[in-house]
């Protein structure tokens, strides 16, 4: 993520609830930031005090948020973590870089994890294949590729 129709996907797999999606949104941005600025790649000012400004107020004003704060700021820890260690492991070798291809999916399970709180555990079933698919447009050898392989 993001994809040209992420939106599109979003409000499909979390059935139009515009705070959930929101949510996920502003995960989506803030890691993306985070991980622009953690490989020296260009982020201007402004980028980083939007992002700030939306994890420090708009998360915690986010309805969705609030509602499910005790589940979700697990998930966040998993993903966090598991993003730090994906990113240091693909510096490693081939075999880590392919651990580093599977963490970078627990965006998945907070994509599931949301669409399980706004529609329950059927829905949550249903769409986790679509969400995985759609998280892994690139394949392992696109990743690596990416990587520098």
């Amino acid at each position: 993520m993001p994809r040209p129709d992420e939106a599109d996907f979003l409000q499909f797999a979390l059935k139009g609830d515009a705070d959930a999606i929101e949510f996920c949104q502003i995960v989506f941005r803030a890691s993306h930031v985070l991980d622009d600025l953690v490989d020296g790649d260009p982020v201007s000012g402004d980028q980083v005090v939007e992002t700030f400004w939306e994890i420090l107020v708009g998360l915690p004003r986010n309805p969705f948020y609030r509602r499910h704060v005790d589940t979700l700021v697990p998930m966040l820890q998993v993903f966090l973590q598991d993003w730090e260690d994906a990113t240091r492991l693909e510096r490693m070798g081939e075999h880590e870089q392919n651990i580093g291809f599977v963490l970078r999916d627990t965006v998945g399970g907070i994509i599931t994890h949301v669409a399980g709180l706004v529609a329950g555990h059927a829905w949550q079933r249903a769409v986790a294949l679509s969400v995985r698919q759609h998280i892994h447009e690139d394949d392992l050898e696109q990743y690596r590729k990416e990587l520098g392989e």
